[in-house]
């Protein structure tokens, strides 16, 4: 009998290990804006391409074989996930500051394509001249070895990968996050800091995970810090964690991610992706799943244009008590986006997304950053990305008095 208990007993644990974990983020009250006013940036400066001198690098870690060294300026653009931080007075010598990383163009999108998708950084004083900084090693975190990575699904090659960079400058330093995909945790605590946070975080292999760096001058970086993973109860099971954007505000990180619909166990609405908000005291320890938020749209203009359109990625900035999305939408079920919208919010959770499309197709994740605010007005640039691998830059601007006009917001009853 004991023995039969014993089997019994462990049956049941096995098969709830394998049962698939329910976890809800919390879902806002529905609201919805204004509809009688149309509220969009106006494009100061015309979009200019943007070139970039530097070198993609897909060699492993201590390998330097040419033929994973590919220049990818002038004509072999391919570019990809921008984000910028703008320094009126300059730093360093450099009013702008991006990081970027190498993917589509003339690296492609084939599996080989992962090995150039490492974090970049380069400078320039126009916003289309770049290069990089004097002293920077890029990439600054190379590609995953083969012994580093695990498969993904079947038939696909065993490659780990980076991808979904996004950074700001806070209290005197940049602080970098960026995706790790198919990395095993041991590879992942060897190359990162020897710290109780990754000690603590890194104990399992996780599909995806959110890391951290920091530095002072923009070319020196401290080891990696793990943030969060696709674990529970982080995440649902194998989440994506699509474009992870961090802001801070306050004494507070506030991020936004794109979340993949994966059905009844962890979204009760039928949407086919979501914008999930998370927040930190630290940068480092963010809300897990059940404490995140689904964020509310007010209007959701892309549906007109196909209602199987949805969030991909995105790229979050917070300026003078505004928040503001960079959003790429597109079929999420076949993992894309086309088109390119901007969005605001006065609370973070409730978002205006202005209708005009500031790319009408072929769109990926984009950048919009502060470069003066005023009283009246915030002017913007933008690197607006494309899935050909083009940047190019433009500037834009709002006027203050119409964003709060067009947050009049109501609540919906049932």
């Amino acid at each position: 009998m004991n023995k039969v208990i014993f089997l019994a007993l462990l049956w049941t644990v096995t098969s709830c290990a394998r049962r698939e974990i329910e976890l809800f983020p919390e879902e806002l009250p529905k609201k919805e804006g204004r509809k009688d006013m149309h509220f969009s940036p106006t494009l100061i400066v015309n979009k200019q391409q943007v070139n970039i001198e530097v070198e993609a690098d897909g060699n492993y870690p201590k390998q330097i074989k040419p033929e994973f060294l590919k220049y990818i300026a002038s004509s072999k653009t391919s570019y990809c996930h921008p984000d910028v931080e703008y320094f009126p007075d300059g730093f360093r010598g450099y009013k702008y500051w991006m990081v970027f990383t190498p993917y589509f163009g003339f690296v492609g999108i084939n599996q080989d394509a992962k090995r150039y998708e490492n974090p970049t950084v380069v400078v320039s004083n126009d916003g289309i001249n770049w290069e990089e900084p004097p002293g920077v090693h890029n990439p600054i975190q190379s590609c995953p070895g083969y012994k580093e990575s695990f498969r993904e699904k079947d038939g696909e090659l065993i490659q780990g990968f980076w991808s979904d960079v996004d950074w700001s400058f806070v209290n005197g330093q940049f602080e970098l996050y960026y995706r790790g995909s198919c990395i095993n945790s041991n590879a992942l605590q060897r190359r990162g800091a020897k710290s109780v946070n990754n000690r603590r975080k890194l104990i399992g292999n996780a599909q995806r995970v959110i890391v951290n760096q920091t530095s002072r001058d923009g070319v020196n970086w401290d080891p990696m810090e793990a943030v969060f993973d696709s674990n529970a109860p982080n995440s649902p099971k194998n989440s994506f964690i699509l474009s992870p954007s961090i802001v801070k505000v306050g004494d507070e990180y506030v991020s936004y991610e794109v979340e993949l619909n994966t059905g009844p166990k962890h979204y009760k609405r039928s949407d086919p992706s979501f914008i999930v908000q998370r927040k930190s005291s630290n940068g480092l320890d963010f809300s897990p799943f059940p404490k995140s938020k689904l964020i509310n749209f007010l209007n959701v203009p892309w549906i007109r244009v196909d209602r199987d359109y949805s969030p991909w990625h995105l790229q979050a900035t917070y300026v003078d008590g505004y928040y503001f999305l960079c959003i790429a939408v597109g079929n999420v079920k076949q993992y894309t986006s086309e088109q390119l919208y901007l969005a605001f919010s006065s609370d973070g959770e409730n978002f205006y997304v202005c209708p005009d499309p500031m790319i009408k197709e072929g769109a990926y994740r984009s950048a919009v950053f502060p470069t003066s605010v005023n009283a009246e007005t915030f002017h913007f640039g933008a690197i607006l990305a494309y899935k050909t691998g083009i940047f190019q830059y433009a500037e834009l601007e709002l006027k203050r008095s119409k964003l709060q006009e067009m947050l009049d917001i109501r609540q919906i009853t049932n």
